[in-house]
């Protein structure tokens, strides 16, 4: 039986992950911080051999990037590399996850966009993937990395957007947002999940893939189409807070992983949201 190490396996992306691979006839081998410091090498030393490593450690929330841009930069770089000394050691597959890393021009957007990372956190990403390409480059790694765009489901912290919208919205409290108006490409959880499950499986030429809906909605028209199904008809507040480098639209070009990966999204938004609001009630 082929195994897989996850690293990050008790984060938002590697609890649902886990959940989903366990049905595939793999063995799982799940790394989160209390078995070590991935920026450490002593940590990847004490890792089995594996046929694939899906990594997916790694310091993620936006708005701590910019108070510590230098801490989200050398940990996912360096992470990063001594997981690509495992992939060599070992000649496993190594699945990378990425993030946005474009601007919003040529919107819907493809991988051969303009990269042009917006927060510090999508900067350590695209340095990355620079190093991932490197290396498959001039050592010929089998690497996979996938651009998710706005991951949203259930586990995530209320930190982030849609969370919070449901939380205030089933507390019946005011809904409260900082700006009404920017639109995301929102991916379902177990959307990017099923993705990740193809790639390991991928034996294509292409390694760059967007994963996204192909779809983009405005903060307002989530807040409504949650109210819709809570049926609801609560007060907002819009703080008018800009953030830095706000884009105002993004959509991510999805043929290239439906072509190659022959993955697309199942879900929604709306139906998406359906299914996280039955689980939460």
């Amino acid at each position: 039986m082929k195994r897989v190490i996850i690293t990050g396996c008790t984060g938002f992306i590697g609890r649902s992950l886990i959940n989903e691979l366990e049905s595939e006839k793999l063995t799982i081998i799940g790394y989160s911080s209390k078995d070590g410091n991935i920026t450490e090498k002593n940590t990847w030393l004490k890792m089995p051999k594996a046929n694939y490593l899906i990594h997916l450690a790694a310091m993620t929330f936006i708005p701590k990037s910019w108070d510590d841009p230098k801490k989200f930069i050398d940990t996912n770089t360096i992470a990063l590399l001594n997981a690509i000394e495992y992939c060599k050691k070992y000649k496993s597959k190594l699945i990378y996850l990425s993030t946005f890393v474009y601007g919003n021009k040529n919107i819907p957007i493809d991988e051969n966009s303009e990269l042009n990372p917006q927060n510090p956190y999508a900067l350590s990403k695209l340095l990355g993937e620079n190093i991932c390409s490197f290396y498959k480059k001039v050592d010929n790694l089998d690497v996979i990395i996938l651009r998710p765009f706005n991951i949203f489901g259930n586990g995530q912290n209320n930190l982030f957007l849609i969370p919070s919208l449901i939380s205030q919205i089933k507390n019946e409290e005011k809904i409260t947002v900082m700006d009404i108006n920017p639109k995301r490409d929102y991916l379902y959880i177990k959307d990017l999940v099923d993705a990740i499950k193809k790639s390991l499986f991928y034996k294509g030429n292409s390694y760059i893939f967007n994963i996204g809906s192909g779809l983009s909605y405005s903060v307002i028209e989530v807040i409504e189409i949650i109210q819709k199904i809570c049926e609801t008809n609560l007060d907002i507040e819009c703080t008018n807070k800009v953030r830095r480098m706000e884009l105002d639209d993004t959509v991510a070009n999805i043929e290239l992983a439906k072509r190659e990966l022959k993955w697309e999204p199942k879900y929604s938004l709306p139906k998406a949201l359906k299914e996280m609001l039955k689980v939460n009630s």
